[in-house]
C-alpha cells in the first residue's frame, strides 16, 4: 500500500529550481561551445558566405536527387503560354530587378574593379539559375566609384515568389594579374520571402560578404503577368551622335524604370533585320492593380536618344536636341500579342510586347 509522502519529504526529495535551471543552462553552453569549435572559422568571420555553402548542400539534397545540378540553368522559356492556355498559369506576384550596386568594398580593393562571375535567382518554378549577370574572366566589366553597377542581362523569364522564398544566388571575383591573384568578391545565397503585400512596392536589401557589400533594388509585383519586349527599326537610321536608352517601367512601381539598354557609344546593336538587340527583354506587369491615371494598369516602354556632346564635333550641329525621350502605353493581357509604334528623330520603331 503507497503511502503520501509529507510536505518536507516531498521538498527534500525533488530539486531546487534554480539549480536545476543554472545546471541546463550550464550543460547547453557547454555543448554549444564544442559545436562552434567544430565548425569552420567561416562561420563566425563571414556567416553570409558559410550559408551559401550550406545552401548549396541543402538544393542537392532536396533537388539533385532528381538528376539536376546545382549549376544548371533554367531551360523554361519567356513567351510559353502566348499562343495556347494553360490550366496551371495564372496571375502570380514576381520579383522585378533593377539594379544591382556594389555598395562597399573592404580588403584593400582598389578601383576601378574588373569583376567577372555570375549573379542568378532560383525561385519556386524549377529552382535552377536565371541569370541576370554573367561575365567571364576575358570579359570583365569595369565597375568604377562614379558608376558601381553591375551590367545586368536577365532574367531570361519570369521570376516568381509565393510563400516559397527565392534566393540571390552570387559567386563574384575582382580580377587580379593573374589567375591565382584574382579575389573574391562576393559570395551569397541571400534569401528574400513575403507573405504577399497588398500592393506592389519597392525594396532595398543589402547583403554583405567576402569583400564586398552589394545593395539589391528590386520591386514585388502583384498580381502580375510575364511581358518579353522587342523593338525594331522600320523607317531611317538611328540619329547620329546619339545614344540609345531604352526603359520599362510599370504604374505599380511608378517612376521607377527597368533599363533594357543603353548603348553608351552611340551605336545602336541590332541584328541584320532592323531587331535592336536588347540586354534585357523580360519585364513583369500588373495585370489588375495599381492603376494609371486613366484608372488602367499599364506597362510604358519608352525610348530616349541622348545627344552625346563632343562625339564626333567640338561644336553641336545647329538644330540638334540633347535629349528625345517617347514612350508608348500597353494594357496588359493574360496572353497574346500587342503592337506600337514610336517616331524619333530621323527613324520610326515597332515596340512589341509579347
Amino acid at each position: 500500500m503507497a503511502t503520501r509522502m509529507s510536505k518536507e519529504e516531498l521538498a527534500a526529495y525533488q530539486p531546487r529550481p534554480g539549480v536545476r535551471c543554472e545546471k541546463a543552462a550550464a550543460e547547453f553552453l557547454a555543448r554549444r561551445k564544442k559545436e562552434m569549435e567544430s565548425e569552420p572559422e567561416e562561420s563566425r568571420t563571414d556567416l553570409n558566405a558559410y550559408e551559401a555553402g550550406l545552401y548549396r548542400v541543402f538544393w542537392e539534397q532536396m533537388f539533385g536527387k532528381d538528376g539536376g545540378s546545382y549549376e544548371d540553368i533554367t531551360m523554361i522559356p519567356p513567351m510559353a503560354f502566348t499562343d495556347r492556355g494553360c490550366k496551371f498559369a495564372d496571375l502570380q506576384s514576381t520579383i522585378q530587378i533593377f539594379s544591382i550596386k556594389v555598395k562597399e568594398t573592404t580588403g584593400g580593393l582598389k578601383w576601378p574593379l574588373d569583376v567577372y562571375g555570375m549573379v542568378a535567382v532560383r525561385d519556386v518554378v524549377d529552382h535552377n539559375l536565371n541569370v541576370i549577370f554573367h561575365r567571364e574572366r576575358d570579359n570583365c566589366q569595369i565597375i568604377t566609384t562614379e558608376d558601381p553597377y553591375l551590367a545586368l542581362t536577365g532574367p531570361t523569364r519570369a521570376v516568381v515568389v509565393s510563400v516559397h522564398p527565392i534566393y540571390f544566388d552570387v559567386d563574384l571575383k575582382v580580377k587580379g594579374d593573374t589567375k591565382s591573384e584574382d579575389k573574391d568578391l562576393s559570395f551569397l545565397a541571400a534569401c528574400y520571402s513575403s507573405n504577399g503585400p497588398w500592393g506592389s512596392c519597392l525594396f532595398d536589401r543589402a547583403w554583405t560578404s567576402k569583400l564586398s557589400t552589394l545593395k539589391f533594388t528590386f520591386g514585388h509585383l502583384v498580381h502580375s503577368v510575364e511581358a518579353t519586349v522587342s523593338v525594331k527599326l522600320i523607317v531611317g537610321t538611328w540619329p547620329h551622335g546619339y545614344r540609345g536608352v531604352f526603359t520599362a517601367e510599370t504604374s505599380g512601381i511608378p517612376g521607377k524604370a527597368m533599363l533594357l539598354l543603353d548603348s553608351y557609344d552611340g551605336k545602336l546593336p541590332m541584328d541584320v533585320d532592323g531587331r535592336v538587340k536588347l540586354s534585357r527583354r523580360v519585364v513583369c506587369v500588373e495585370y489588375v492593380q495599381p492603376l494609371d491615371e486613366l484608372g488602367r494598369a499599364n506597362l510604358r516602354v519608352s525610348v530616349e536618344a541622348v545627344y552625346i556632346k563632343g562625339k564626333d564635333n567640338d561644336e553641336k550641329v545647329k538644330g540638334k536636341k540633347d535629349n528625345v525621350k517617347f514612350g508608348v502605353d500597353f494594357l496588359p493581357k493574360k496572353r497574346g500579342r500587342s503592337r506600337q509604334m514610336i517616331e524619333i528623330l530621323s527613324c520610326e520603331m515597332e515596340v512589341n510586347v509579347v
